[in-house]
C-alpha cells in the first residue's frame, strides 16, 4: 500500500473526527444542563442531532450562552418574586 495513500485515510479520520466532536460534545452539554423549559433543550437537541456538525457549532457559538443568560434571568425573577412575598402587605 502506498504511504501517500494511507495518509489520506488518515487525513480524512482526522476531520472527520474533528467534525463531529463539536457534536458529541453539545450532545452531552444539551444532556446534562438546566434549561428555562423542556421545550427549549428539546429544541436544541434537535438541532444538534439533525445537523451535524453544524448544529454542534450553533449550539456552542450561540445557544450555550444564551441558555446561561436565560437561566440567570430566571434565577434573579425567582429571587424577586420571593422577596416580594416576604414583605408585608400594607
Amino acid at each position: 500500500m502506498d504511504s501517500g495513500v494511507i495518509l489520506r485515510i488518515l487525513l480524512l479520520f482526522g476531520v472527520a473526527i474533528l467534525l463531529f466532536v463539536p457534536t458529541v460534545w453539545a450532545i452531552r452539554d444539551v444532556a446534562y444542563r438546566s434549561f428555562p423549559s423542556l421545550k427549549t433543550k428539546v429544541l436544541w437537541f434537535v438541532l444538534v442531532t439533525l445537523l451535524p456538525p453544524f448544529g454542534g457549532l450553533i449550539y456552542i457559538v450561540a445557544g450555550r450562552p444564551r441558555v446561561q443568560r436565560q437561566m440567570e434571568e430566571s434565577e434573579n425573577q425567582d429571587e424577586t418574586i420571593e422577596r416580594r412575598s416576604e414583605e408585608p402587605l400594607e
